[in-house]
Order: C-alpha cells, then sequence, then structure tokens
C-alpha cells in the first residue's frame, strides 16, 4: 500500500491519533487480529496487512459493518452516492437519520417483488425479463445508499454520535480520498456484524491476538447505547479466559481498575475533544493479559515525526501474574 489508511468517518472515541500507542504494544507474528468492537477502525486501518494473519473487523451496528463491506467491495458506488449528499440544513441531516434508521424496510420489499417475479400467475416470462433487472439494479443500489446516508448522519452530528446535530463544513474532494486507501487495506480483512463477547468466543486462540475498544464506562450513552454495568463485568470474564493475547482500552475509571486487577494496566493522559474548554485532559488505560514491557517503546508522537507533545505511558499496575505468557 502506497499510504496509511484512516477512518472514513469521525467516531465517538475514535483511536487514530493514539493507534501508533496502542498497536506498539501488540505482540508480532500473530495468525489472527480482532477487533470485537470495530467502530470506525482506526487501529486496524493503521496496521498494515500481513500474509499469513487474517484480520477481523467486527461491529454489532449493522450500520458500521454494511459501510465497511460497501467501501471495500463498492467503493466507486458509495463514492458517487456520497457525491451526491452534502449536509447544510438540519431537516436534511434528519432525512438522512431516518433515511439510515427505516431503510431495511423496503429492502425486504424489493426482495419481495423480486420473488413475486417468478410467480407465473402475475407476470409472463418476458414481464419478469423485463423488470428483474430494474429490481435487482435498485437493490445491489441499496446498500451503497444506506452506507452513504449513515455516512453523512455521523458527520452531521456533533462529536460523531450521530444523535444530535451540528453543522459541518465538508471540503468534499478530501473527504472522498479518505475512501481510497481504506478500500486497498480492507480487501485483506473479514468484516462482521456480531455480538462482540460471541465473536471474541469463536476467534479465540493461541496466536490470535484481540484488541477490543468497547464503549467506555459511565458514558456508554455517547455511543448510542444503553449497556449496563453488568456488561462490562461479562466482557471481562470472557477476556480473562482468552488463551489469545488480549489488549483492552477503557476510560480511567476506578471500577475499571477494580475490575481489571488482573491485567497489567497502563495509564495515560490525552486532550478530551469532548470538553468545552481547551487544555482538558482525558485519563485512558491500556490493559492487557500479558506483559507488554517488551514492546513498549520510548519515542512515539502523536502524529509520527512531528514535533508534537508525547503520551506518557505509565505501568501504573502488575499482577501477580499474568494471564498468559507470550
Amino acid at each position: 500500500m502506497s499510504e496509511i489508511a484512516r477512518p472514513v468517518i469521525p467516531w465517538v472515541g475514535g483511536k487514530e491519533k493514539l493507534a501508533p500507542y496502542i498497536t506498539q504494544i501488540f505482540p508480532p507474528n500473530m495468525k489472527q487480529y480482532l477487533e470485537p468492537f470495530g467502530g470506525s477502525a482506526a487501529v486496524l486501518l493503521s496496521m498494515p496487512s500481513c500474509p499469513g494473519r487474517l484480520d477481523i473487523y467486527n461491529d454489532l451496528n449493522a450500520e458500521l459493518s454494511n459501510l465497511f463491506l460497501c467501501v471495500k467491495e463498492r467503493c466507486n458506488a458509495l463514492l458517487r452516492e456520497l457525491s451526491f449528499l452534502p449536509i447544510h440544513s438540519r431537516e436534511v441531516f434528519e432525512f438522512y437519520k431516518d433515511f439510515a434508521a427505516h431503510r431495511e424496510i423496503t429492502l425486504r420489499n424489493i426482495q419481495e417483488e423480486l420473488r413475486i417475479l417468478d410467480d407465473p400467475a402475475c407476470f409472463t416470462p418476458e414481464q419478469a425479463a423485463e423488470l428483474r433487472p430494474i429490481f435487482q439494479e435498485r437493490l445491489e443500489l441499496y446498500d451503497v445508499q444506506r452506507a452513504a446516508a449513515y455516512v453523512m448522519r455521523v458527520r452531521g452530528s456533533f462529536n460523531a454520535t450521530t444523535t444530535s446535530f451540528a453543522v459541518k463544513g465538508l471540503n468534499l474532494p478530501r473527504f472522498l480520498y479518505l475512501f481510497k486507501p481504506a478500500s486497498e487495506r480492507l480487501q485483506d480483512v473479514a468484516i462482521e456484524n456480531k455480538d462482540a463477547i460471541q465473536i471474541i468466543r469463536e476467534r479465540d486462540g493461541v496466536n490470535r491476538l484481540t484488541y477490543c475498544d468497547p464503549p467506555y464506562f459511565g458514558a456508554e450513552r455517547s455511543y448510542d447505547l444503553e449497556i449496563a454495568a453488568q456488561y462490562h463485568t461479562r466482557l471481562h470474564r470472557v477476556l480473562r479466559k482468552c488463551r489469545g493475547p488480549v489488549a483492552v482500552s477503557y476510560n480511567d475509571h476506578r471500577f475499571i481498575r477494580r475490575l481489571y486487577d488482573d491485567f497489567h494496566i497502563l495509564a495515560f493522559a490525552r486532550d478530551n475533544p469532548m470538553a468545552k474548554r481547551s487544555g482538558a485532559l482525558y485519563g485512558e488505560l491500556l490493559m492487557t493479559n500479558y506483559d507488554p514491557t517488551p514492546f513498549l517503546a520510548d519515542q512515539l508522537t502523536l502524529f509520527g515525526g512531528q514535533e508534537t507533545e508525547k503520551l506518557r505511558l505509565e505501568l501504573v499496575h502488575i499482577p501477580k501474574k499474568s494471564l498468559i505468557t507470550l
């Protein structure tokens, strides 16, 4: 690949700027890499593909999975569709929000129409032959239109929450340019739409790396989700039993520190994009079921080689014994 791929959409809690710090602690020579909470795929896209390693993107949000399938397999059609979708008003934003939320009904209708074409009581073979290409084309375009609508819903919402409206300028050529590198990178990625815990259980194994970026504790509403505290506990129970290496991102909260006391815990602070005042910081945790210290690099900045303040990853907790040994 000629350039590093970047997320095609902004995302609440996105890890684009943090990806170099996260990936530095990933053990090498894995035969599989899984992101159960894929989101904008910032970390996965930042990693070059590797022969012999299966990369898997998963998200329970069907709109996200559909979007990345379109970026992967129908990039040009999606780009064409997006060029007609600039958001200029609250009214247009609400239209696309509604479109993305309810378009599946239309898909079912199209599929039903195609089935009816095969009923000789309704159409002659000649009539069906004329109508079929029309419905097939509409069906093929459906996913692309749904993906484009979702992109604009995310871009038109405050801090990429998808639940609120914020007017944003759009440099369309620059924005669309993100899709090509992402499409190339995704050619080597399997895209799933499953429950995170389900796919972790299905895909865990020796030399299979799992990176989890779940909705942050106490901030679940920012993700347009309703998740009880018990879900975080259930996720930890599954992760601590994994045979392969696991890395987990979370907000720095005492509940999470206590919950993951059997993991190695790295802590750092980053700028808080959700804060209304400049200079506000947000505490982050990066936790592993293996010893990450052999992989920690001394010289990393947020933007590669540019002059910018480095994040300080501090190892704040070492368990009595690592859950796995690499």
